[in-house]
Formats: C-alpha cells, structure tokens, sequence
C-alpha cells in the first residue's frame, strides 16, 4: 500500500532534494464501517488522503485508488491511554543496597527523587518500530506515553505508532501527570513504605499550591527556592493526572487523598474493582483497565491445591467482569494492554462475556481512552478531519474477526492481507483431498486421511500457492477467490487445470456446554476471600437473657442479667427485660462482656508497619493504608476482639500517625474507623530507634545513641513550637504586610508534632528501659503535653510512681521478658505492680495472634500475682477504652454506650472458653455457628473454581502477577523496604 501521512506537511525542516508532494487518495469500498461505538454502516467507503479521513459512507471521489475491502469489517483506531512508549525505563541506574537519605539535586528539581513532575516526555519520545509491532498486531494506533518511574512521573505525550519522525507523531504535546504510589528506581530511602509514598504525595501537592501562591507575594518572590517540579505541578487540575493503583483499595486511598486537594484522576485499575465497585464508582469516573487477567494459580500437585487460596481461585474467573461491573455504574471504562504478554483479543472477549456489551469494550478501545488522551479531534472515531488511524478486521472483532491490518495516519502495517483472511476455512479437494487454511497463518493438507508431508505456501499477487512432493512428483496449486466461491488451479504439466475446491461448514459447537463452561461458580463476599461476608451486616434488635454480665464498671460481675440492644447501642441493663419486636437470646449458662480492646496492633496495615527511613516521620498516617482484607480481623472478632489501635512500628524516634479502629470485618477500610477517637502517634525509645541491630549499613542516619533520641525529639518539638509561631505571626500580618513576606510553608510532619503540644493527638510510646521512659517523660513535660501510654513498658514497675504524677497510662505484655537485651528486666509481675500503684493499666498483643487471646493474656496476672477477675477483666476492656480516649463510646456494659459485645460459653477469663458471637455497633460480625457452615462452603466453592480451573485448560502462572499481594503479618521492628516489594 502507498504511504499517505501528513509528512506532505511538513512544517519547519527543509528537504534533502525534492519537495514532498500531497499523498494519493484512497478509498477503501464495500466495507462494513464502525464510525464509532454503536454507529455501523454497511456496504460503504472510507476516503482517506494525506493522513487524514476525507470522508465516510460517501462515494468515491474521481481520481481515488480504489481497495476493495468487500468482506472486511474496518474500526476506528484503538487508543491505549497508558504506556511507556518510546520511553526509557528508568531514571536512575541500579545502585547499591546502602541507604541514602539524602540525594544531590540537579538543577531545580524537587527534594526526593522519586518527584518528576517537571519531566515533560514530548522532548525525549521517538518512534520505536519494534515495540509498536505488539500494539499494531492488536489494532492500536495511538498511545498515551510516560516513563513509568517514580511516584510523580511527569506530563505524558500522547503519540502515533505511526513510523515518523518524533515531531510528526505527536497528537498531544503536554498530557496528564502520570502518577504511582511506587518510587521506582529512586536511590532515595524515603519513603519505604506506602503511607510514606501518600505521605510524600500529600506533602508534594501541598507544596505546590504553596508555592503557586508564594509568587504572587511581589515583594518576597526573590526569596523563593527555585524548584522546576512545584512549577510543573501546579498545573495539576488543568491537565489532569492518571493515577496508577494495584488493587481497589489503593484505588480508594488514592481518591481520598486526591480529595483533599479537589483532585479527580484518572485511575490505572487492577481488575479488582468488582469487588468494591459500589465504592470505587463514587471514588472515581474514569478506570483504565490493564487487559492482563491473571493465569489461574499452578494446580499441579496436592500441595498446590492445598496451599491455593479462595481469594486468588475466585479471582482468576471473576477479574473479567471488573469492566462490566464499573460500566453498569455509569463509569466511564479504557482498556490498556499494558502488562499484556501477547495478543488482548482473548481477554477483551473475556470481559464481554462477563458482562461488558460489545459497544462498551469498543468504546474502552477508542473513545474513552481518546477523550482521556485528549486527542478525541483526532482519533477514536471514523469522522471527516480526523486523523486516517484504523483497523481492517476479517469481521467482528468481538467474535471471530481478526486484524488483518492497523493504519496509522493513513500508513498501512499489514499484518495479513485481505485476500489471504477471505480463503480461511476448510475446503474438500476432488474427492481425494481436504485443505485447511487456518486464520492462525498455518495451511495443512490431507490426503485421505494421511497429512501432506513438505507442504509450503506462500500468498503472493492475491494467490495462495501450495507446494509439495510426493513419490508420484511435484504439485504445484492456487487458491484464489474466498471461502464462499473458491476457485482451484492446478499445474499439470505446462498448463493450469482447475480442480474442484468446495468449502466445508465449521462443526457446529454445542452451545450449552459452551454456556455452562461461562457460568459463575464463585461468590462475591465482604471481603471477597474466604470467610468474608454475603451482605453487611445490619444492627440488631436483640434481647440477651440470664447471662453473667461483666460490666468492667464499678458495678462489677452481674449474674443472671438482661441486656437490651438496639440501633447499635446498649439500652438497658437489668433484669426480667422485655422488649417488643426485639430477637431474644437465652444465655443461660453463658457470659456477656463488652468487647475487647488491643492498645497495640500491627493488623490490616497494607505496604509496611514502618516508615523505616526518618528519624521522625510524623507526616505518615497509617489511617492511609488501612487493609480491611486482613483475615486477622476476623479471627480476632473470632477472639472477642472488637477494638484496635493499629500502630506504626518502632523504627523511629518519632513515628507515625496510628489508627483506632472498629473491627467491622467486610467494610471499606474508611468505614473501619473509629471516627470518635482522638488522633495518636506512635513514639519508640530504645534499640530500634538507634538502629542497633539493622547491620553495618545502618551507622550514619542520627541518633545512635539513646542520648540522641531525647536530644532529637527536643529539636523536633522546638522546631514544631518556632512554625507554630510563625505561622501565628503571619496570621496576624495585613494584607499588605503579607505580600511582603512568604506564606509560611505547611509542614505536615510538624503539624503532628504541633497537635501533641496542643493536646489534639497523644501520644503512644514504644518503651522498655526505665532511664528512657524517665527521659522521655521529662522532654513532654518541657513543652507542655504528656505521654498517654507507654506501650510495652516492661521496666514499668521501676517507675510507676513518675508515670502516675506525670499523668501516663501503660500497656503491657502478660510475660515477655528475655528476647532482646533491653528486656533482661521484665518480670511476670509488672502488670500487677503498675495497677497496683493505680496506673491505668492494660495488656496488649502486638501479634496477629494474641490479638485473638487477649482474655487469657490477661487472666495471667490472676495467676502471677493474685490479680482479680474483675481487675483482670478490665485490663482488655475498658482500661484500654481509656488510654485510647474512647471509653465514653465503648470498654464496658453500660447504657448509651455501643453495643460492642462478646458472648461466651463459659468464664472468658478460662482456657476453656470459645466465643460464640461477637457484635460491633450491635452488627453481628462474627457467629461461631454461621462459622462452621462457611467453612463447609468454601470448602465446596473452592473445589468447583479448582475443577473448573483444571477443565479450562489455561497454562497456569509462574508467579503472584495479577494477584493481591499476600497480607504481611507485621511486626514492631520490621524494617523491610516494603514499598519496593509491592
């Protein structure tokens, strides 16, 4: 075919010899024309010149060079928004595993490394003809394109596949920020973790409507940094960003954080939207959806099948339905082939088989992602003006079209020629032969019912001509003509003969079993993994009889008492209660208790307990990165743990923010929060915090010392009292005087630090050795706050009369003492002692374990030092209610308050005893009887995926590509750079 680009309008280079002339007119006739989503017109003419469409469905006009695409079904061309296209990879090369806190910038570039929001990638993009042959083969003509490296990637190009000079291909020059919550190859430590990554994220925009607003404060914009990226990056809401998540709850962590600074992106999805696709469509209005269903998890071995999880078996035949799910809610939906090994055309049918309609998944090709391009006056349709980029298909795409050919401004990259794709089918030769061309480019021969041996063949000059030889000679034929009207010739001799060809109707399939291989055998739960609920669960009306009730109030142990539930609170407490319409429990025999409470957890925390970079990284919220899929949630409900502070690790001196939630298993992690508690921050003293034990590499970053911390934390806290000030002062400043100077900077980590001064968040200290935790004690008194809790505390019994004076509670082990040296101290009866001097004391689990045997952590005390049941008992309700400022709302059995609460069947401060059920807000979260029946369900739910896998016939995977990462069950002290990982 001719080439007919706009190169004929050349702008600016001269050329070497002749001057470019206008291309030729084409007209491709008798086509079946898809113009656009739902527009189709028969039998018509696509009119093309100099790159561009000249018209559509009109005649041809005089002069034109005629195709006749008779047969051929022609699209617009597919638009793939999201691409590293004509790119490099990475930005910086590999280097060595030694942190580096801080990296030399070049020029005006933002702070961290992983910020390249200056980066503008219309100056470096250039055709790259063999990576475009993946994205030609599948019918794309145009992509969306950034180097995908870093978390603030830079302003994309959009591009034409076409094989041009780099100026010649771009549609649009300045695109959307292209976004991730993955640093790439930064050489920078920080951050290590995701809620560092949303941190710095938050951080960086706020800096740069900071900065946007600085220069317009005349008289103080020389004092201004010079910084490329804020720049660049003010322009955020005109341009856009395309916001790269991993699964759907990053999805909506990333939406909420974007809200806070009225930002809407765009979302580069994980195919898990399905199961969140209620809350992802008030999130988000346009998903990207990578064409990458996952490979069904290996199978091959009884290990396998045991080792598979329901989670990953339920998502390999649900991820499909992902774009049908979001579409039904009026989301706006693009495909990529981003992540895709070979061709998407297996998977685009995939998702329309489960659900999505054929206009939808076209539109996912073409406008969609040509609107978020925005090259929509270019390409995704066939219209007059727009640029000559289509797709000439064998027939419906859809169904069982393939692409013949991808034209790209009006330049053809064939793949298989239009004559070739009309002779596919099988076709009975005399009565001696039968000939297969297949549409896969192979072409086999029988005779009788021998296969041909030597067979070659080769389509030239609209022939396909077939070689061979056998004992009787060479044979030498041509096939021309279609399907429909073949036409044979054979050589013999010197002269062609024709020989009869007749075409052979394809088996019928039998469409029943075909349908029944589709249907759905998986469910989707809340969360959808085993164990995760069919519906959420409403509150009860419930009427509980003659139980033993442990008020953990003054009122103490009650026998054969009443308790009235409804909407969620705790109505009446007594006996021989009644109530109208309300489901009555007979607890005869059974005991009632308010929910217990963990003051120390490291459960449902997605990408890393450890911002493990900073000495004081106060800016990082674990409340971003809530994981509500942690079946940690459900065993401890299962535990009759209804309450958890989730809080960052020890890693430094000054931590991160912490997180109390509700254990309301099969909620979004935004409706896990507790909304009545105050803020908390996590502090840690001690080993950790000096890195004494994180290896030789670990020697630079300050302090070292356990001096050091204390030092550091009263530099942290009088820098947090100097901001505070000046940002008083300029509050105070007429306009005037306010453009004079520069706007104070907010500063995110000292805004957490000015909280705790100003008694809006407390403070939870990791803390072992007496001397510290007198040090530390000392550093808040000086700027006017207090140390809420000591957490750990195992030398609290030293230091028990300070603690009370300065007005701390503590939290402990039961009986952990000897597994590090700072602990060599710890004696079994520290609880007892710290309640004794009238601490408010708890006992915690620190463990996805123990958070599930809390009762019997703290029935030891009982047993080490003749602690009462009562006081025993309060040490996991209500005592932690308090020293989480939570004890108006929950902690204890008390009218008004909510009805958070566990029945047991016996003494839950005995070996003996099992939770029954467990109720958060008066929802029934965990039932041990409903227990035992899922577990046969999924017992049979994953026996059918598992069988249905093995008859798919699919080659399984090599690895988790596709899958949720595996929840991490994590730990005070781990520092792994986790974020990387992910």
């Amino acid at each position: 075919m001719p080439f007919l680009s706009f190169a004929s309008q050349t702008q600016t280079a001269d050329p070497h010899g002749l001057y470019p002339k206008s291309g030729q007119t084409l007209a491709l006739t008798h086509a079946t024309l898809i113009t656009s989503p739902g527009e189709t017109l028969t039998d018509a003419t696509l009119v093309i010149r100099d790159g561009r469409v000249l018209s559509v469905g009109g005649k041809v006009p005089s002069g034109a060079m005629v195709i006749d695409t008779k047969g051929a079904w022609i699209y617009p061309g597919f638009v793939d928004p999201y691409s590293n296209y004509g790119l490099p990879e990475k930005a910086y090369p590999e280097g060595d595993d030694k942190p580096h806190y801080d990296w030399p910038r070049q020029g005006a570039q933002a702070h961290n490394a992983a910020v390249h929001g200056s980066d503008v990638w219309r100056e470096q993009v250039k055709a790259d003809g063999e990576k475009a042959k993946a994205y030609l083969n599948d019918g794309f003509t145009s992509v969306e394109s950034a180097r995908l490296d870093g978390i603030f990637r830079g302003y994309s190009v959009s591009l034409s596949l076409a094989d041009l000079p780099s100026n010649q291909l771009i549609y649009k020059d300045t695109g959307r920020q292209f976004m991730a919550f993955d640093k790439g190859s930064s050489p920078q430590v920080y951050p290590t973790s995701l809620m560092g990554a949303i941190a710095l994220v938050r951080q960086t925009l706020s800096d740069a409507a900071w900065y946007k607003e600085a220069q317009t404060h005349d008289g103080a914009r020389n004092q201004l940094e010079a910084n490329s990226d804020l720049t660049a990056l003010a322009a955020l809401k005109d341009r856009g960003i395309l916001m790269a998540t991993r699964h759907e709850d990053e999805l909506l962590e990333a939406a909420s954080l974007f809200k806070e600074f009225g930002l809407n992106p765009v979302y580069l999805g994980s195919n898990f939207e399905y199961d969140r696709a209620d809350e992802v469509a008030k999130a988000a209005k346009t998903v990207v959806l990578p064409l990458n269903f996952p490979k069904p998890p290996k199978l091959t071995s009884e290990a396998d099948v045991e080792r598979a999880q329901l989670a990953d078996l339920r998502h390999w035949e649900r991820a499909p339905s992902s774009a049908a799910e979001l579409s039904k809610r009026g989301l706006a939906v693009a495909f990529s082939r981003h992540g895709v090994d070979g061709s998407i055309w297996p998977e685009v049918k995939k998702a329309i088989k489960a659900g999505l309609s054929e206009d939808k998944a076209l539109a996912a090709l073409t406008t969609v992602p040509a609107k978020i391009s925005g090259v929509e006056q270019l390409a995704g349709q066939l219209k007059p003006g727009m640029m000559a980029d289509f797709v000439i298909a064998s027939g419906n795409l859809f169904e069982k079209g393939k692409v013949l050919s991808t034209w790209t401004q009006g330049q053809a990259h064939s793949q298989i020629p239009l004559g070739l794709a009309a002779l596919w089918g099988q076709y009975q030769v005399g009565s001696q032969y039968q000939l297969s061309v297949n549409d896969d480019g192979s072409v086999s021969l029988k005779d009788g019912d021998a296969e041909v041996k030597g067979l070659s063949s080769n389509y030239e000059d609209e022939h396909l001509q077939l070689r061979w030889a056998d004992d009787s000679g060479s044979h030498y034929w041509t096939l021309t003509g279609s399907s429909q009207a073949p036409s044979l010739s054979v050589l013999s001799g010197d002269t062609w003969q024709s020989l009869e060809a007749r075409a052979i109707a394809p088996e019928a399939k039998d469409d029943k079993a075909a349908n029944s291989d589709d249907a759905l055998v998986s469910r989707v739960t809340f969360p959808n993994q085993a164990y995760g609920l069919a519906a959420h669960p409403k509150a009860e009306k419930l009427l509980i009889k003659n139980a033993t009730v442990w008020t953990s109030e003054d009122a103490g142990i009650l026998q054969n008492t009443d308790v009235l539930i409804e909407d969620g609170v705790i109505e009446k407490v007594g006996k021989d209660l009644s109530a109208r319409g309300a489901q009555v429990i007979d607890a005869t025999g059974m005991h009632l208790t308010a929910g217990i409470i963990d003051e120390h957890s490291h459960i449902a925390i997605s990408g890393g307990v450890n911002e493990a970079s900073e000495s004081v990284t106060s800016e990082v919220r674990v409340g971003d990165v809530v994981n509500p899929n942690d079946v940690s949630i459900y065993r401890a409900l299962a535990g009759g743990t209804t309450t958890a502070q989730l809080l960052h690790g020890s890693a430094n001196a000054i931590g991160g923010q912490a997180q109390i939630v509700k254990l309301r298993w099969g909620e979004t992690a935004n409706d896990m929060k507790f909304k009545e508690a105050p803020g908390t921050i996590k502090f840690a003293l001690g080993e950790n915090v000096k890195q004494s034990n994180w290896g030789d590499d670990f020697t630079i970053r300050y302090p070292q010392t356990r001096m050091g911390v204390k030092s550091l934390m009263e530099d942290a806290f009088q820098t947090a009292r100097e901001y505070q000030e000046q940002r008083t002062r300029y509050d105070l400043l007429s306009r005037r005087q306010k453009s004079e100077v520069l706007p104070p900077r907010r500063d995110y980590r000292l805004d957490a630090l000015v909280e705790i001064m100003n008694k809006e968040r407390f403070v939870h200290a990791h803390s072992y050795v007496a001397s510290e935790i007198l040090a530390l004690m000392e550093v808040a008194d000086d700027f006017d706050f207090h140390i809420q809790t000591f957490t750990h505390i195992l030398e609290g019994y030293k230091v028990a009369d300070e603690m009370k004076a300065h007005g701390a509670t503590a939290s402990t082990f039961a009986d952990w003492w000897a597994y590090k040296f700072e602990v060599y101290d710890a004696i079994a009866q520290n609880a007892c002692l710290m309640n004794k001097k009238g601490l408010v004391t708890s006992i915690n689990s620190d463990s996805e374990d123990l958070i599930r045997r809390l009762n019997l952590e703290a029935a030891k005390s009982m047993a080490y030092c003749g602690m009462s049941p009562e006081d025993a008992w309060k040490m996991a309700t209500i005592n932690p209610a308090k020293q989480l400022k939570v004890d108006q709302y929950t902690g204890s059995i008390k009218e008004g308050k909510a009805a958070d609460l566990v029945l047991w069947d016996a003494d839950p401060l005995s070996a003996r005893a099992r939770v029954q059920i467990t109720w958060v807000d008066g929802k029934r979260y965990f039932d041990r009887k409903q227990d035992l029946v899922e577990r046969q369900a999924i017992k049979a739910e994953k026996a059918a995926l598992i069988d249905k896998i093995l008859a798919s016939g699919e080659k399984p995977a090599e690895n988790r590509e596709g899958y949720r990462p595996a929840v991490v069950h994590w730990h005070c002290e781990d520092m792994d750079n986790h974020l990387e990982e992910m």
